[in-house]
């Protein structure tokens, strides 16, 4: 899951000398959330289109539009933009760029490439896309959630008991978080299950205890434990 393949490579972006009015037209025109500022292909800001708003006059709604047009235009986007800028390197993952955004509070990064310079940028749209794409959720299928015992071999075993059953394996997810000390949490996205074969695993994993969710979502069967 590399930023580089996820990320938008089209970049609309702003000269630093540019004022709050040609920022406003972007966001009017375009299907972007942010603005990369400029000098000499260097990056030196980040606008937002929430930055835009709280910039502008509280009063810009009882004015003309030739009056809003010249107060918007007397305010320099330098004044508006945050700097210094986070971005993350084009080599590093959509995972890390996720939790770069969490420790941040900010809906999306600029992404620089090995010469420095913005390559592109990456959203929490385009990581929702790389994580539905992982997932595999799209395809429908089955979903097996289990609450294991951390051991070697432990979730190869469960996996080898879904594979004899026919079902082919679409993506498997772990956690460590949010579960007792020495227990992972595992979600498996599984393909071709038949309805009885699915009906069949729910029964076994339900009675061995480990299992906390189980989901046909071919049929909109979903039973929680």
């Amino acid at each position: 899951m590399l930023i580089s393949q996820w990320m938008s490579k089209h970049i609309t972006t702003l000269h630093h000398e540019a004022s709050l009015n040609d920022a406003a037209r972007l966001f009017a025109t375009r299907i972007i959330s942010m603005l990369p500022i400029l000098k000499d292909d260097e990056l030196v800001g980040i606008v937002t289109d929430g930055d835009v708003k709280n910039a502008s006059p509280p009063d810009v709604l009882l004015m003309d539009n030739s009056e809003v047009t010249r107060v918007l235009d007397d305010i320099r986007i330098t004044t508006v933009m945050s700097s210094p800028v986070v971005t993350i390197p084009i080599d590093r993952l959509v995972t890390e760029a996720a939790e770069k955004m969490l420790q941040h509070s900010i809906s999306g990064l600029p992404v620089l490439g090995y010469d420095g310079r913005i390559a592109g940028v990456i959203s929490k749209g385009d990581i929702f896309r790389c994580y539905v794409c992982f997932t595999g959720i799209k395809n429908d299928g089955q979903v097996f959630a289990f609450r294991l015992l951390d051991k070697p071999g432990i979730v190869q075993n469960v996996t080898k008991i879904i594979q004899k059953s026919g079902g082919r394996l679409s993506s498997i997810m772990t956690s460590f978080d949010e579960t007792e000390p020495r227990f992972r949490e595992v979600f498996i996205h599984t393909l071709n299950l038949s309805p009885e074969k699915f009906e069949n695993l729910r029964t076994k994993f339900y009675h061995s205890g480990e299992l906390f969710y189980a989901a046909d979502l071919s049929r909109g069967v979903r039973n929680i434990y």
